[in-house]
């Protein structure tokens, strides 16, 4: 997680990060990113050999969900099971395919990019 935020420097005040490898192969990352407007960027990611879990939530000041992206498996209806994404405080779930942190990045700084 540290070698692709390092690329979005520009769009990042500050930076806490957290490393723990679980029993057997898992590892879990986790970092919170303190965005240049105040807003927060709060990711995980979970590895097990091929499996790999995710959620990438974007807030603002208020702690309430800008846009959170995730393959929890919830919502089998969506062309694009478990991938979805979650719009707004009411989170509203849309189908959306799988996602890195850096296409997360990526989003954020155009977004922060046509606000400003």
């Amino acid at each position: 997680m540290k070698e692709v935020t390092s690329q979005f420097a520009g769009i990042i005040r500050s930076a806490r990060f957290d490393t723990e490898q679980a029993s057997g192969q898992k590892i879990v990352e986790r970092c919170e990113l303190v965005l240049i407007d105040g807003s927060r960027l709060v990711a995980y990611e979970s590895r097990t050999g091929t499996k790999f879990k995710y959620s990438y939530q974007w807030m603002n000041e208020a702690n309430q969900t800008i846009y959170r992206w995730d393959n929890t498996t919830h919502f089998p209806q969506f062309n694009t099971f478990p991938y979805h994404r979650h719009i707004g405080e009411a989170e509203i779930a849309e189908p959306f395919q799988i996602v890195s942190l850096n296409e997360v990045l990526e989003f954020i700084t155009d977004q922060l990019a046509t606000s400003g």
